[in-house]
């Protein structure tokens, strides 16, 4: 089957939006040789920059096109649960060295540590409040961006005019418009 645009009719330079995401992004693994010192006063220095083994970059095209990806890595979920756990972990150790001290209480033994974990337990419980809010939203939306992931692989990209179009539907739109039109802000056709 044939794609052809809707704006101009033509199929040859059709092309399917994530082999135009694809094409418009680049790796380069490997360090990036920066001179130490400034010798040219708008290049930055290697200090300022930072040393990065993994470099992507993308044409303003790709990013248009791309699948928006999720604003937080997995690790960031489970923080809160390690930083309960060194809490703890800090706190017990704490209170076995006060056990161990003369004329130790059980109130002081099990309180005292609190002055030294305090921070640990109130950032540990507060991500973990934020993660299982997090965890419940991304529940709620999975449906969503299956359905907008189904509609972005459909999606075609003319480069003549300029357009990203659902064979099919005949809508056509700016490559900026992508996620809005992913996302539900079209008409979906019950069959």
């Amino acid at each position: 089957m044939e794609v052809t645009c809707p704006v101009c009719s033509q199929s040859d330079q059709v092309s399917a939006v994530p082999g135009v995401v694809a094409a418009g992004t680049t790796y380069r693994i490997g360090r990036a040789r920066m001179a130490a010192t400034r010798d040219i006063v708008d290049l930055p220095t290697a200090a300022s920059l930072g040393a990065s083994k993994h470099l992507m970059s993308r044409t303003q095209l790709a990013v248009w096109l791309s699948f928006p990806s999720r604003h937080y890595t997995a690790w960031t979920r489970n923080q809160g649960y390690i930083l309960l756990g060194v809490a703890a972990l800090v706190h017990l150790v704490t209170a076995l060295v006060i056990a161990m001290g003369k004329d130790a209480n059980w109130t002081e033994v099990l309180l005292a540590p609190f002055c030294l974990t305090g921070l640990f337990w109130g950032f540990g419980l507060l991500f973990v409040l934020g993660s299982y809010g997090a965890r419940k939203r991304d529940t709620a939306e999975a449906p969503a961006r299956v359905q907008a992931l189904a509609v972005w692989e459909k999606l075609c990209y003319c480069p003549r005019d300029n357009v990203v179009f659902e064979p099919g539907v005949g809508v056509s739109f700016h490559p900026s418009e992508t996620r809005e039109y992913i996302f539900g802000f079209r008409q979906t056709r019950t069959t």
